[in-house]
């Protein structure tokens, strides 16, 4: 069962393509469905792991005829305003698309749906059906990559023939990075072309707010540029991911600053704000003059602070240092927490998240987009970890 799959990006995705707040990769068969991964941002209460009776959903109804099921009111609808499925979960707008795997069978269903009306088209449904290929894909690769792993380990076991089955099983490994790369890439492109739908529902909100409006209609238009703000920051992140692992690299825009210790110092303070709880010292005397893009490393030194504000010890001090060396700069963010020495390794790769962390907010990218806007500037990302020092992560330009 591929539950070692992050499916979170993939569901942020969905989100923000449906306009609906709540996503599942569901696993399907003759008797029920099961919620593999989910985001649940309305409050309805699908949860990963959820078992549902396949009767009482239309993921059978996919699963029969391997086609989506869609519409963007139940109420309206012709053929599901009598149905009682919507009632009994509480959502009106729905989407749904079949998983399928390389062999041709259902795995299941990629799902988004929302207690509020939303517009549903066919432009929407092929983008749904586009990540649902994708989707599927990770599947097949992780099936395939645990089928060889099994074949490997009894082809050890029983001394035969194992040169010629690890060379088929360097083929698969090589098979598993093909599509991983092709899911990248597909990111990548769909965050790209999502960004001219948030421009202009920007734009509408601008319009809109022209106008003699009501407290209320205020309240609305306010949280639809929250939003419209929360969808540009998931493309942002998607791209800088996608720019970082297909080889192009992070983008960089060099130039002199003269004050990067005031503006590095303002960006440790805007990230400590969701956090006012938290305590964060910091002590920053850079070079007067540095060539660098002080907009990207507001952003890895924001990342670092976010990581440790979430991750230290509540009652600690968050210390963020920086000093000129002989031959450029070297930042640390220190904070109280331990990271166990399993996780340590992977650090900086991308969805590296604990496992009890796996369903938080956000992409689990921070690190590794840190690491990369480092690595792009010639630099380092380092960290160390004990129960003495506590943790400290380290920027060396």
């Amino acid at each position: 069962m591929p539950t070692r799959i992050d499916f979170r990006p993939s569901l942020d995705l969905a989100c923000a393509l449906t306009g609906m707040r709540v996503a599942l990769v569901a696993e399907v068969t003759d008797t029920s469905a099961r919620s593999i991964q989910s985001i649940d941002s309305a409050g309805l209460g699908i949860s990963s792991g959820m078992l549902l009776d396949v009767n009482k959903t239309f993921c059978k109804e996919v699963r029969a005829s391997c086609s989506p099921v869609w519409f963007a009111d139940a109420l309206s609808h012709p053929d599901y305003q009598c149905s009682p499925i919507p009632g009994m979960y509480g959502f009106r707008s729905f989407l749904s698309v079949p998983l399928v795997l390389v062999d041709g069978s259902i795995f299941g269903t990629l799902c988004t749906l929302d207690p509020e009306p939303r517009p549903v088209d066919e432009e929407r449904v092929q983008s749904l059906n586009s990540l649902a290929a994708l989707v599927a894909a990770q599947i097949d690769a992780i099936l395939s990559h645990d089928a060889d792993s099994r074949t490997i380990d009894g082809l050890r076991a029983q001394g035969d023939s194992v040169g010629r089955q690890l060379a088929e099983f360097e083929q698969s490994n090589a098979e598993l990075q093909r599509v991983a790369k092709q899911r990248e890439e597909f990111i990548g492109v769909l965050a790209h072309d999502l960004r001219n739908p948030v421009q202009a529902i920007r734009a509408g909100v601008d319009l809109l707010s022209l106008g003699a409006l009501s407290d209320s209609q205020k309240k609305v238009l306010g949280h639809i540029n929250e939003s419209a703000d929360r969808i540009a920051e998931l493309i942002d992140v998607t791209l800088d991911f996608t720019r970082g692992r297909l080889g192009s690299g992070i983008a960089l825009k060099l130039e002199p600053w003269s004050d990067l210790s005031g503006i590095l110092a303002m960006a440790c303070r805007e990230a400590m704000r969701p956090y006012p709880q938290r305590s964060c010292e910091v002590d920053l005397q850079l070079p007067l003059t540095f060539l660098c893009d002080a907009a990207r490393l507001c952003q890895l030194l924001a990342n670092l602070v976010i990581n440790a504000a979430v991750h230290g010890t509540a009652d600690q001090p968050i210390r963020v240092h920086g000093r000129g060396t002989e031959d450029g700069i070297e930042i640390s963010v220190a904070n109280q927490g331990v990271i166990p020495a399993a996780q340590l390794a992977q650090m900086f790769e991308p969805f590296a998240r604990p496992q009890e962390r796996r369903l938080d907010a956000g992409l689990g990218l921070g690190l590794y987009i840190a690491s990369q806007i480092a690595k792009a500037h010639s630099g380092t990302l380092s960290v160390i970890s004990s129960d003495g020092a506590g943790t400290v992560l380290t920027l060396r330009i």
